[in-house]
């Protein structure tokens, strides 16, 4: 078999370069029980030292520096059942073999690598980890594309460099973006044409978290959280110096990327208060960087003008590991230039937006005993970020806006109650012909979650109670169509809450989540009263506008089949207060209903007015997996959204068109290859000024190839996007009307970690 010859040549370098060190280690292929194949990214740890690694992508793991004497190593990865060996260590080296992971079906737990404890919270049924092979396999430059596969998740698109993801028929301000559960810190969730402030090749894990555990993030989660974690976690250690790097191009624009990845660790021995040693890395150090460049994007019809994009990203971190605590500091500088397609509703040429983000964050984890508390987390970020927006061919800057943002979170974590607390502070400000005024927000937050386990039954409980004050500045006012009498400090008090129900049987799981939800209204909402040329549109906002309420309900089921999964979830979102825009009276007839701005080939913008109207959003959502062999695994996922304008009777804006998607992956040991068909159904339940978008089907293809040697990795990803180039036309894209979506596309990645 070739794999193990692989793997006796492999530990016999190991042995080979033991005998030269005179160093103790612990070697081992860990490998699925199934299909026998490698399995990267699992987490091998020995208890009592409180070191450990993760498995490279072609399975193989090594803890070296290790004293002699009784050692508990465990082995867990998401999906699979934990794998735990008691080892004697009397020799320079200890070789596990091959260590086969059986498929988990009933829990998934996930375990991060390092001496201090992590406590995970149940999740519900319907959350999605994407991480390892799956998010290499699937990776795109933005969030939104990356995770277009993923069940429940659509796309909103205006261009390439802008893509928003679309949770259940939320967007915007409806669902929290976070990196380590913090916010990002940007302007994405204010209007369509600002890009989510991150690469997605600097990052290696993606969750989408639903239920209780969500308001550990915030309030405004009805849509739920997604939460990005960097190419290596706070509590990775590494115990020699770590290279990792990614190179690829893409066909559709001409495209070209590159991300390197360096760990530098320093050892120095840690001591418990035994004084026995602990670990003998003591400081690590990281730099990173990234490049991206892109011209203009083809479609099967022609080009889409002005939508070439460049981003660059430097950072570096400092992390300091102690017996009982660990202490990170980071710095991170990105710069994004991209640029939007033109519009005959708005400039001709199109719009060039750059975006400067500074980020400077600290994280501090200590483990404890107080009060049934095991781990204390304190985080600190200071954010500043710049955004400046010029007509094409133009070196003035029509629109610049930009915000400092200090935010600091306090976390204690037990086995059944999770307390925290949360301070932000926010100074927005704007200039050019934007004229939302320059405003102040300071919000404080609690929140807290308890969970209860009883057989095979788990309850949970949470809540968050939010206090926002918004201070605008009202020496704009001139500048201003607005009431000047309602430009105005607001408070808002949010309470939140939300309770989950989990049960598992020996071949069926449950979960049942409700949440009552609470959104304030964000600055535009408040107090826009200008253009926007970006969105074709001269935005109005209300002032008085109170707080966006949800109640929701969702339900789970999952039962497994043989060797399958079929999986089935619904959901029900009512909202009294849903915030809108929507069009001024008759928008045809001049006056009251449109305003003479802009260089588009009409001249003028229609006027849109947020209100606060009845609504609910409600679907389904099913996925089933069935293996076929140990060489061929079928995937296949459903969803449905369904809005409604209550208040109006007729159905919502930008909601998601049925989808359904069919994947066949094909296992050959070294060798992953999938076809992947989509079926994306006709949207003619139309909201306020959306037109009718025509279906259709797409076929994708994705194949990996993984080379390995005793100290480097290699990893080829071949992926080729629209087979057959098909015409077709997304339903949440805002430029549907001037160019159907992306051609064929070939894009390769090759990957390097040694």
């Amino acid at each position: 078999m070739k794999f193990r010859k692989v793997y006796r040549a492999t530990s016999f370098l190991f042995l080979f370069g033991t005998l030269l060190s005179n160093q103790s280690f612990i070697t081992g292929i860990v490998v699925d029980n199934e299909k026998q194949i490698p399995i990267h990214g699992a987490n091998v740890y020995l208890e009592k030292l409180g070191i450990g690694t993760t498995s490279q992508v072609d399975g193989q793991f090594k803890i070296d520096q290790i004293p002699y004497g009784e050692v508990s190593v465990k082995i867990t990865m998401i999906g699979f059942k934990d794998v735990k060996k008691s080892l004697l260590i009397e020799k320079n080296s200890y070789d596990l073999g091959i260590v086969s992971l059986a498929k988990d079906t009933i829990t998934i737990k996930e375990i991060i690598v390092d001496a201090h404890h992590e406590i995970k919270p149940q999740e519900l049924l319907s959350n999605i980890s994407v991480s390892g092979s799956r998010l290499q396999e699937n990776l795109k430059s933005t969030l939104a594309m990356t995770l277009e596969q993923e069940t429940g998740v659509s796309i909103q698109t205006m261009g390439q460099a802008v893509a928003k993801p679309v949770l259940r028929g939320y967007t915007g301000d409806r669902f929290l973006l976070t990196e380590n559960g913090i916010t990002t810190g940007d302007l994405s969730n204010t209007a369509i044409d600002h890009a989510i402030s991150f690469d997605m090749a600097s990052f290696n894990n993606v969750r989408i978290i639903r239920g209780p555990e969500a308001l550990l993030y915030g309030c405004n989660t009805i849509g739920g959280v997604i939460d990005v974690s960097r190419q290596s976690s706070l509590d990775l250690r590494f115990e020699n110096v770590s290279v990792s790097s990614v190179i690829g191009s893409k066909s559709s624009n001409n495209g070209t990327f590159g991300n390197i990845t360096v760990h530098l660790p320093i050892k120095g021995a840690i001591f418990d208060n035994d004084y026995q040693l602990k670990s003998t890395v003591k400081h690590q150090f990281k730099f990173s960087l990234l490049s991206r460049n892109a011209d203009n994007q083809n479609t099967p019809i022609g080009v889409l003008d002005n939508t070439g994009l460049s981003n660059n990203e430097l950072g570096t971190s400092y992390t300091f590991f102690g017996s009982s605590h660990r202490t990170t500091m980071s710095y991170e500088q990105l710069k994004m230039d991209y640029g939007l397609p033109g519009s005959p509703e708005g400039h001709i040429d199109g719009v060039n937006l750059k975006m400067d983000k500074h980020s400077q964050k600290l994280n501090h984890h200590r483990d404890i005993s107080f009060l049934g508390f095991q781990t204390f987390d304190l985080d600190q970020r200071l954010i500043n970020y710049n955004h400046s927006e010029y007509v094409a061919g133009s070196n003035f800057a029509s629109v610049s806006m930009g915000q400092n943002l200090f935010s600091l979170q306090g976390k204690l974590v037990g086995d059944q109650l999770t307390l925290g607390s949360s301070f932000q502070y926010r100074d927005f400000r704007a200039g050019g012909f934007y004229w939302t005024p320059d405003t102040e927000e300071i919000r404080v937050s609690l929140f807290g979650l308890f969970q209860k386990n009883i057989n095979k039954t788990t309850l949970q409980l949470s809540s968050r109670i939010e206090h926002l004050s918004v201070v605008p500045e009202t020496s704009f006012l001139f500048m201003s169509n607005l009431d000047e009498s309602k430009i105005r400090k607001r408070d808002f008090t949010i309470f939140t809450g939300s309770a989950g129900l989990f049960r598992t049987w020996d071949n069926l799981d449950i979960s049942l989540a409700t949440m009552i939800a609470g959104r304030a209204p964000d600055l535009d909402e408040l107090y826009s009263d200008g253009p926007h040329l970006g969105t074709y549109s001269y935005e109005i906002g209300q002032p008085d506008l109170d707080l966006e309420r949800t109640i929701g309900i969702e339900g789970s089921v999952d039962y497994s089949i043989i060797k399958g999964q079929i999986k089935l979830t619904g959901y029900y979102n009512y909202s009294p207060n849903y915030h809108i825009s929507t069009a001024l009276g008759n928008r045809y007839e001049p006056g009251a209903d449109w305003i003479e701005w802009g260089s588009g080939s009409s001249g003028w913008l229609y006027k849109y007015q947020m209100k606060g109207l009845e609504a609910q959003i409600y679907g389904w959502e099913s996925d089933i997996m069935l293996p076929i062999n140990k060489t061929i695994n079928l995937v296949g996922s459903a969803s449905v959204v369904r809005g409604k304008n209550l208040s109006q009777d007729r159905d919502l804006e930008y909601m998601p068109p049925d989808k359904i998607q069919l994947l066949t992956e094909f296992n050959f040991k070294a060798l992953d290859v999938g076809l992947n068909m989509k079926k994306v159904f006709p949207q003619i339940r139309l909201g306020e000024f959306e037109s009718k978008t025509e279906g259709f089907s797409l076929l994708d293809f994705h194949a990996s190839y993984t080379m390995y040697s005793s100290k480097m990795t290699h990893k080829l990803i071949v992926q080729l996007d629209n087979v057959f180039n098909e015409v077709y036309y997304n339903h949440l894209s805002r430029i549907k009307s001037i160019m159907p979506e992306e051609e064929r596309c070939l894009s390769i990645q090759y990957r390097l970690i040694f």
